[in-house]
């Protein structure tokens, strides 16, 4: 796919390249905005075409929020066992120095990170993805607030010459696509009646005490024929109340629809949702109180929720100069499943930034379990397989520091047409298995639709 301007010696585009040429050598990350025309032009294509040529996509809850990365201008990746700590470390040189575009359309750090660094299966599908992956594109472009903005850099290392800056924008827009090739075999993790048994093991250890909880995880290897940007299409139309999100890496795509904010940082303000107890949606208005009251009142439920605000609670405190944190859940409602949802907002103190709030929190209870080092130690155990970027933070950060990371669920690999579904369920004592298997296969359930979709 090409990106060819209409009028190449007066286009928009290479205007914009002219100007990022005669600002190369440069000693830090420059951040320019993006030329109205060229902002016209790029918008004009519509959502399905920026989807599909965008390296990283990010579509915000229950609004207009969109912010499409277009190619790499910097692309940090760590190794399989780097953690979110050695990621800050190296993002760190990046951001130093850069400077430029502020406000809607800004520059935008896409990252993403291993749920376990320390698990010592590796399935091959996740080589190209590390132990975490910093990726400023060479473009962004952003829908917020009923406009577009958009912005682009100059890195240290570009050409000052105006047609090789030209050819490096078209290519940046032009797009690639999950095309790769299909992973070599891996261990994809155990089928229902292991993972059934995987479950009945870990209630009986939490009874004896080994822990309070642990979150199982299944995945699910499927043909498709199916483009990102029809997932990505299918995912935003169907669940508009989650954080739909792409990033792309040798031709593999990352994506899914997550109803879970980790935590976004904006002007000093901390933002968390949490999200644990599940019931699915009623096919009517009253079957679907009615599995609500059930959810809000169950003792089982309400006992696994507390245990994740609480462990929040114990994250933001030292980060933070006040946290406001809600007497009780509320429900929240997506369009399959229905979750117990307690927000917590706060100040951070002065030097926190996005990152360092990321670290202290993941893995929360809900997609870990509680006590962290044990649950984390029976997941190694028990659930047979690499879960890569599943589980993990997935989201952006600006040059200041502040950002927004959802905890990616509801999502899948894609890759060579195959995709890799992920889900899993909160174990805690009076679990039952065949009810936990249920409810992953609810959670199959958006990408699966989503993968059908032509």
């Amino acid at each position: 796919m090409t990106w060819s301007p209409v009028h190449p010696p007066v286009s928009p585009l290479n205007r914009l390249a002219a100007e990022l040429a005669a600002m190369a050598p440069v000693t830090a990350v420059t951040a320019v905005p993006l030329p109205e025309a060229l902002t016209r032009e790029l918008a004009a294509l519509g959502l399905s075409e920026l989807r599909l040529r965008a390296t990283a996509t990010w579509e915000t809850q229950g609004g207009d929020g969109r912010i499409f990365g277009f190619g790499d201008a910097v692309r940090l990746c760590g190794q399989r066992d780097a953690t979110v700590r050695d990621g800050r470390a190296e993002v760190a040189a990046l951001r130093e120095g850069a400077t430029g575009s502020t406000g809607p359309g800004r520059p935008r750090i896409f990252a993403g990170f291993a749920f376990d660094p320390r698990n010592e299966l590796r399935d091959e599908s996740w080589g190209p993805f590390g132990g975490y992956q910093f990726l400023l594109p060479r473009l962004v472009l952003e829908r917020a607030d009923g406009g577009w903005s958009g912005s682009a850099v100059v890195v240290p290392g570009d050409p000052s010459d105006p047609q090789a800056f030209a050819e490096i924008l078209a290519h940046a827009i032009g797009g690639a696509g999950n095309t790769g090739q299909p992973a070599p075999p891996a261990e994809r993790g155990l089928d229902a009646e292991s993972w059934e048994r995987a479950v009945d093991r870990a209630v009986r250890d939490i009874r004896a005490g080994a822990y309070e909880k642990v979150v199982l995880a299944r995945s699910a290897d499927v043909p498709t024929s199916a483009t990102k940007d029809v997932v990505l299409g299918a995912l935003a139309e169907r669940y508009p109340t989650t954080f739909v999100f792409s990033f792309e890496t040798e031709g593999a795509t990352w994506l899914g629809a997550s109803p879970e904010r980790l935590v976004a940082l904006e002007g000093g303000v901390v933002r968390v949702a949490s999200l644990a107890g599940s019931r699915p949606r009623g096919a009517t208005p009253e079957e679907d109180d009615r599995l609500g009251r059930e959810l809000f009142e169950s003792a089982k439920e309400r006992a696994e929720h507390a245990v994740v605000v609480e462990a929040v609670r114990d994250a933001l405190e030292p980060a933070c100069d006040s946290l406001e944190i809600p007497d009780g859940p509320e429900l929240m409602r997506v369009a399959n499943i229905q979750h117990l949802h307690t927000p917590v907002t706060g100040h951070v103190r002065e030097g926190v930034d996005v990152l360092d709030l990321v670290e202290r929190i993941h893995p929360t209870p809900a997609v870990g379990g509680w006590p962290r080092c044990e649950s984390l130690a029976a997941i190694r155990e028990l659930e047979g397989m690499d879960r890569g970027w599943y589980a993990a933070p997935i989201g952006w950060l600006d040059f200041a520091g502040d950002g927004e990371f959802a905890v990616a669920l509801r999502s899948a690999l894609l890759r060579g047409g195959r995709a890799v579904l992920f889900a899993g369920a909160g174990i805690v004592e009076g679990s039952n298995p065949a009810e936990e298997l249920a409810e992953t296969e609810l959670k199959f359930r958006p990408l699966r639709g989503a993968l059908e979709c032509r």
